[in-house]
């Protein structure tokens, strides 16, 4: 009959297979990656379309704008986009993204409501509200593409793209043309993210590490208890040097 030490030993060392188990059978941590999925690409079209509009706004609103602020706003959209596009195209033709080539429908309407503006005041109410709308609709495709991309050179493009943005959408407030009570109103999710969501980690990574806990504390745990009983059974307890024997 084999002793509690042994049985301990042998029960230990099935543990420790199978724990070797489950662990090379997890699958390898991703690697960085360099591709582009469709957020990447729909953040490039996204701001490449914004500038196709936006550029030829700023434009008409430096010449056509009756306040002196919408003008200098105006000019600088401008340029920023300017500069912003030749990014946006260098990055899509790297990346093998398609880009647009105009303006889509809604932005024409858009940009055919500024041409047909009443009186410079109307132009001014209506640039500044057409584009702060605009502006906060790319803004957050920016923010989840950040959050989210696993292509390094598009996290650092979604950078710049969110300053220039953020820039953007201060300069057009800082008008006092745009009325706030006709931008959509925020969609924040209020329900708590699943756990492990704060780190990074799928439902699959917190079984397997609950597992993991589970089966080396057992271990221990029945490992503590065979090997207390094999030198029990063996008569290997030695008595207290200080007890008396009659």
């Amino acid at each position: 009959m084999r002793s509690g030490s042994e049985l301990a030993r042998r029960f230990l060392r099935v543990v420790f297979v199978v724990l070797a188990a489950v662990v090379v059978l997890q699958p390898a941590p991703a690697s960085a990656q360099t591709g582009v999925d469709a957020g990447d690409q729909l953040l490039l079209v996204k701001v490449r379309q914004a500038g196709l509009w936006e550029m030829p706004a700023g434009t008409w609103a430096e010449t056509r704008g009756a306040s002196p602020k919408v003008r200098e706003v105006g000019a600088a959209i401008m340029v920023d986009h300017g500069r912003l596009d030749v990014m946006t195209r260098q990055l899509a033709a790297k990346l093998n993204v398609a880009l647009p080539a105009e303006p889509s429908a809604e932005q024409m309407g858009w940009l055919n409501e500024l041409q047909n503006a009443p009186t410079p005041q109307d132009f001014d109410r209506i640039f500044a509200n057409r584009l702060r709308a605009a502006h906060g609709q790319v803004f957050s495709v920016i923010a989840q593409v950040r959050a989210g991309t696993r292509n390094p050179e598009i996290r650092a493009y979604a950078t710049v793209a969110n300053q220039a943005v953020l820039r953007h959408m201060t300069l057009l407030e800082s008008t006092g043309f745009v009325d706030f009570s006709a931008l959509p109103q925020a969609n924040v999710a209020s329900s708590a993210a699943p756990a492990g969501a704060a780190l990074d980690l799928r439902t699959g990574d917190v079984l397997t590490g609950a597992l993991l806990i589970l089966l080396v504390g057992g271990a221990t745990l029945l490992g503590v208890r065979y090997l207390k009983s094999g030198r029990l059974r063996g008569g290997r307890l030695r008595p207290n040097s200080g007890e008396t024997h009659g």
